[in-house]
């Protein structure tokens, strides 16, 4: 039985809690602050798949009476010698290959205010590691084969080892970038949250550089989407063709749609908020025009979900909200919003 915690966007706990509930082997066992607690008797590698979480971590240990003073720092030394870093090693090699004697890098997060830093702690843990075990500590977390986390809550610490080579929210294809470009696990949680399943048609009428329509393709949907930016359609493709997923791609105005009536069953956008990106007209009026554009072309039976920091402005004559659902993301608390037909 391997003891695990997986971090997550805040505001997403209880769907990536329900998303690891729905694997094999996994029991979850608590929800909390950006992160949930389970056990796994099974495979590890299963956990890997995982797409609305940011990272997943063995648990080696837990610290109590974490304190803001900067007597911690030698506190946070010996607590780390006996952490279990060994064992954990050995079953991640069970996933992917470790050496005998890895590098590793250590980060470090808290909430509320402390009389040490981050990089302090990470000093702290790095030097009991090294005399310990004889690893090779490396600030660049690109040059570690492993990370070791440590996740402190008020005066509680969790500290784990990161399961995979990279964090989780790091998708490979995103290549190409753009300025207000979603996060990929807050895209595949608003697909989860519109029940997307493989073979359904699913529609992203402003695609950015296309992270929703990729992980739709990845779930098996069939993807159609657009921008009025050709900048973002050549983003959009050429993220496509490195997760070698396959959808519809061209420019249009979100405002008048090349779609039939009642044509759509699922719609999930992250409208422009008028910050990340720009709109060259009054926002209000913009998004006046593509809910009634989006509300043409959904299914009676349809859902939509849409990301916006400006959700007041989500204005539809026949669909009802169904769900809504606050994040953190980009120093912002932007909203979900899932729409339906009564």
């Amino acid at each position: 039985m391997s003891s695990i915690f997986v971090l997550t966007t805040r505001g997403l706990e209880t769907i990536s809690a329900d998303e690891i509930a729905a694997l094999p082997d996994i029991t979850v066992s608590s929800t909390s602050y950006r992160r949930i607690n389970a056990e796994c008797s099974g495979s590890l590698a299963l956990l890997l798949n995982l797409r609305t979480v940011d990272d997943v971590y063995l648990t080696v240990g837990s610290w109590e009476d974490v304190l803001h003073t900067r007597d911690m720092l030698a506190q946070f030394n010996a607590w780390s010698d006996h952490l279990e870093v060994t064992q954990a090693a050995a079953q991640i090699n069970s996933v992917r290959p470790i050496p005998e004697k890895p590098k590793f890098s250590v980060s470090v997060s808290f909430i509320g205010k402390r009389n040490y830093t981050a990089d302090e702690v990470k000093v702290s843990i790095a030097d009991s590691i090294t005399f310990n075990h004889g690893w090779a500590y490396t600030p660049d977390d690109r040059d570690a084969n492993l990370n070791i986390r440590v996740f402190i809550e008020h005066e509680q610490a969790i500290v784990g080892v990161r399961l995979g080579t990279h964090a989780q929210h790091e998708r490979l294809y995103k290549m190409v970038e753009r300025p207000g470009a979603l996060k990929p696990t807050v895209a595949a949680a608003m697909l989860r949250l519109v029940d997307v399943q493989a073979g359904q048609r699913l529609l992203d009428p402003c695609c950015g550089s296309g992270t929703i329509l990729i992980e739709a393709a990845l779930m098996g949907a069939a993807v159609q989407g657009g921008d009025n930016d050709p900048d973002a359609i050549n983003a959009t493709r050429q993220n496509m063709k490195d997760a070698a997923v396959q959808g519809e791609v061209e420019q249009w105005d979100a405002r008048v749609l090349p779609l039939r009536d009642s044509s759509v069953r699922r719609i999930v956008t992250n409208l422009p908020w008028g910050r990340q990106t720009v709109v060259n007209e009054e926002l209000g009026s913009f998004y006046q025009q593509v809910c009634s554009e989006l509300e043409r072309i959904i299914h009676e039976e349809g859902r939509v979900a849409i990301l916006t920091s400006v959700p007041h402005l989500l204005q539809f004559n026949y669909l009802q909200p169904v769900q809504t659902l606050e994040i953190s993301l980009f120093g912002q608390n932007p909203i979900i919003s899932v729409f339906g037909r009564p």
